[in-house]
């Protein structure tokens, strides 16, 4: 692989992690940059595998402390029955998450192969539309009054906001744009809307990085050169700091009201992606 290669699957990883947690669609601005930068990531599942780990691991070191002391209150209240009372706030957070994760689940499942054909078809047209509505849900979010602080989350918030999150497989609309639009609209505080969001992207995550392992074996888990392996290694590094470093400054952009700046932002990139496939 070439110096002016390596750089661009670079690029793709810092792309990969900022708009993993930025409102703004990582499917919507990767497909965006593969057609830029001439790349295709397709022929490369283990790159793909690499840079959503490295997302991945980033959420786990945000909120580790969070993560085990979720795992400690679920298997205190089923098999300490002393200790059920103090878990059991812990043990139904547990369970929102899961039922939150179930549509995306579904959908995956059943519809992952007609979304990625569908993408294989029209690419940056499917995704160029899908952030015009990510751009329309961020302007309705922004003339939201937000609360602040720590909310309670419904059993129904959680189901909710879980929808929102399968409807965001589409390519272009934004995951964290549309999950925690959904928790706003709840009326959950700020803090809650985003903890619940991210917290929800892992189990997510994981079962879609199960998919494409499970692809890359199909496909004969053929390993590129040395040269290349070390790119995506770079790649996957990019993106763990990248996806740590946007989660910082994610709640500063709530807090601020300058959601209708990314709404500008990404009817931007999406007419950009759909003006591009027209002109391709």
């Amino acid at each position: 692989m070439s110096f002016i290669e390596a750089l661009k699957f670079l690029l793709l990883g810092i792309v990969q992690g900022i708009t993993e947690v930025l409102p703004i669609s990582s499917s919507g601005h990767v497909e965006l940059f593969k057609v830029l930068l001439g790349v295709d990531v397709e022929q490369h599942l283990l790159f793909l595998i690499l840079v959503n780990t490295g997302s991945l691991v980033a959420f786990f070191v945000i909120f580790a402390r969070d993560l085990l002391a979720l795992f400690m209150a679920f298997f205190r209240f089923l098999f300490v029955p002393t200790k059920r009372a103090e878990n059991r706030d812990g043990f139904q957070y547990v369970l929102k998450l899961l039922i939150a994760s179930i549509p995306a689940a579904i959908v995956g499942l059943t519809l992952n192969h007609y979304i990625e054909a569908a993408l294989g078809l029209y690419g940056i047209l499917l995704s160029g539309i899908g952030l015009l509505a990510t751009g329309t849900i961020l302007l309705l979010t922004s003339r939201l009054h937000f609360h602040h602080g720590n909310t309670s989350i419904s059993m129904t918030d959680a189901a909710l906001i879980g929808i929102a999150q399968a409807f965001a497989l589409i390519p272009g609309l934004s995951r964290s744009g549309t999950t925690t639009s959904t928790a706003l609209s709840r009326g959950l505080g700020l803090n809650s809307a985003l903890k619940f969001s991210f917290l929800m992207y892992i189990p997510v995550s994981i079962g879609s990085l199960i998919m494409e392992i499970n692809d890359f074996f199909d496909a004969g888990a053929i390993l590129p050169p040395t040269s290349t392996v070390l790119s995506f290694g770079m790649a996957f590094v990019a993106a763990i700091f990248a996806t740590y470093f946007a989660y910082k400054i994610i709640f500063n952009i709530f807090r601020s009201g300058r959601l209708r700046l990314f709404s500008t932002y990404c009817f931007g990139v999406g007419l950009l992606s759909i003006a591009l496939y027209i002109a391709l």
